[in-house]
């Protein structure tokens, strides 16, 4: 996007893809086109500021999510750990007590 020199005097275009290729659409010459500039400027200016909040907030759930599964696991060994403590052990993927021997 920006200001194209033609013929001596300068046109503001808008880039656009269509179908896959780039072109070049008029939008104007002048004042038109400097506010046209300056309103192109702020739309992308308020993408970015939104995609870079989004990766923000992604990566905070990222994080909390690893904490989460670290959270899990220690509380898998410890159940383990009381389990077996109490004498179950774990017969394929259900606790069962362990048979006294008579």
């Amino acid at each position: 996007m920006g200001f194209e020199q033609r013929g001596g005097q300068s046109y503001y275009y808008r880039k656009v893809r269509e179908g896959g290729r780039v072109r070049s659409k008029y939008v104007g010459g002048g004042v038109v086109g400097q506010i046209c500039a300056e309103q192109d400027y702020e739309d992308r200016s308020d993408r970015e500021s939104k995609r870079a909040a989004h990766l923000a907030a992604r990566h905070a759930e990222a994080e909390i999510d690893r904490q989460l599964a670290s959270a899990e696991s220690a509380l898998v060994a410890l159940t383990h750990a009381t389990l077996f403590a109490f004498g179950f052990h774990l017969h394929k993927g259900q606790w069962r007590r362990k048979r006294l021997a008579e």
